[in-house]
């Protein structure tokens, strides 16, 4: 909202400048000159609005900036006599967009140096079509661009052209700017209780660094949903799809198989069908996992055998094609909704990836492990070694399984002992909030 109060008073300035222009230099100012020239510099604050916190490289923000900065490259060459050359363009639209930039740095702490292309070359195609305006019917130049009845009386206070807007537009940018950077979250406050309930809901989500622009309007819906939930947990659940039914295709993934990163496969995020790890090995009699994995188990159940415990592997590694086959053993008994809580269907079992375990002190009986010991001293150790209990009773609604305490995965030592000290409960939460964005 502060963009658009502060423009007001840009464009506000640029009429007093065209009144004095018009009346010292006996200047004839055209209306439509006047109103063009307004729309314009409106039109630069919106767009530093509208695409400052854009900073992903997706085709949809790429000719979204594209399509809507043709428009300026088409007026200010009617508008402003002196603007004949693409050099000019050019400079505009790098200045823009390296204001865009900026305040993108400062709000969602994300640079993207393509957008330095994108304002560039909708400009480009606007300066085209107005030349071809131009040229083909110059009285529409005419009409646009503003007439001095005597030459000779301009001075340098009154040149009055394209050096006033783009002083106006930098004056703009470096007031908020430099207000947001100098009164930080009490001139927001003070914003906040100044603007309308609508703008109030859409501010609350600026200092989650987390929280994405274009989908201000699903956190509401969800808030609204989920009233006892924190402003946080509305965002990052958003930001995981929760908000959406499971398995839908609009919004289901295919995860990048060869990813460092925690590899996250839920509802949402699949594998392709013939995926298979680079790397299994024999981790424990017919059992095989990746290698990483192997060896934190071994690890973990060392030292669980030093307290006088034991446990054995149930499930590992499974193909799609076995997982296929196991799904729709199971739907010749239940129905599809009900399978879907304890079985994955092909291609989104965390199986496939070779970190998962299901686990138990009964060899081969998964349901005498809740409420044992060696549970216990799992759910207390296991990310000390690099695992975490994929599938908590608390849980349900993100994950979409029922509680399966013998189910462990692999995610490294590093991500098992932040999301402990944090208290994170679900790879869907640690992933919104460390894996795609950066605090």
């Amino acid at each position: 909202m502060i963009y658009y109060l502060i423009g007001i008073l840009a464009v506000a300035a640029i009429q007093v400048i065209s009144a004095i222009k018009q009346y010292e230099n006996n200047g004839k100012l055209n209306k439509i000159h006047i109103v063009a020239a307004s729309a314009s510099s409106i039109y630069l604050v919106a767009m530093i609005e509208v695409f400052h916190r854009k900073t992903e490289y997706t085709i949809g923000n790429m000719l979204a900036m594209i399509f809507l900065f043709v428009p300026m490259g088409i007026v200010i060459p009617l508008v402003y006599g002196r603007i004949r050359t693409i050099q000019i363009n050019v400079l505009i639209a790098e200045i823009t967009a390296i204001a865009i930039m900026i305040l993108s740095k400062i709000t969602a702490h994300k640079v993207n140096f393509l957008m330095l292309l994108f304002p560039l070359i909708g400009w480009g195609c606007g300066f085209l079509i107005s030349t071809s305006i131009a040229s083909v019917s110059p009285e529409i130049r005419r009409r646009f661009i503003i007439r001095k009845k005597k030459k000779g009386h301009l001075s340098l206070i009154h040149r009055y052209e394209w050096e006033i807007v783009m002083m106006a537009f930098m004056i703009l940018f470096s007031m908020t700017s430099g207000l947001e950077r100098a009164a930080g979250k009490d001139f927001n406050q003070t914003l906040k209780n100044a603007i309308s309930t609508n703008e109030k809901k859409e501010n609350k989500y600026e200092d989650i660094y987390y929280a994405d622009v274009d989908k201000y309007k699903r956190y509401d819906a969800y808030a609204k949903l989920h009233p006892e939930m924190s402003t946080e947990d509305v965002v990052w659940r958003v930001d995981a799809n929760l908000d959406q039914e499971f398995y839908d295709d609009d919004y289901v993934e295919y995860v990048d198989e060869n990813t460092d990163k925690p590899l996250l496969i839920n509802k949402f995020h699949r594998v392709s069908d013939d995926y298979e790890p680079e790397e299994l090995v024999t981790i424990e009699g017919k059992y095989v996992a990746t290698q990483e994995t192997t060896d934190a188990y071994q690890r973990l159940t060392r030292d669980l055998q030093s307290q006088g415990m034991k446990i054995y592997i149930v499930s590992s590694y499974r193909s799609t094609k076995y997982q296929k086959k196991l799904y729709n053993g199971y739907l010749k008994k239940d129905s599809k909704s009900k399978v879907d809580t304890y079985s994955s269907r092909p291609g989104y079992s965390e199986h496939h990836t070779g970190r998962a375990l299901d686990i138990s002190q009964v060899s081969g009986n998964l349901d005498m492990f809740e409420g044992s010991d060696e549970a216990k001293w799992v759910y207390e150790n296991a990310y000390k070694y690099g695992f975490i209990v994929r599938y908590m009773e608390d849980q349900i609604d993100v994950t979409g399984y029922i509680f399966e305490p013998w189910h462990i995965v692999y995610v490294g030592t590093d991500i098992s002992y932040k999301m402990h000290d944090e208290n994170i409960k679900t790879l869907e939460e640690y992933v919104v909030k460390y894996v795609d964005h950066t605090p």
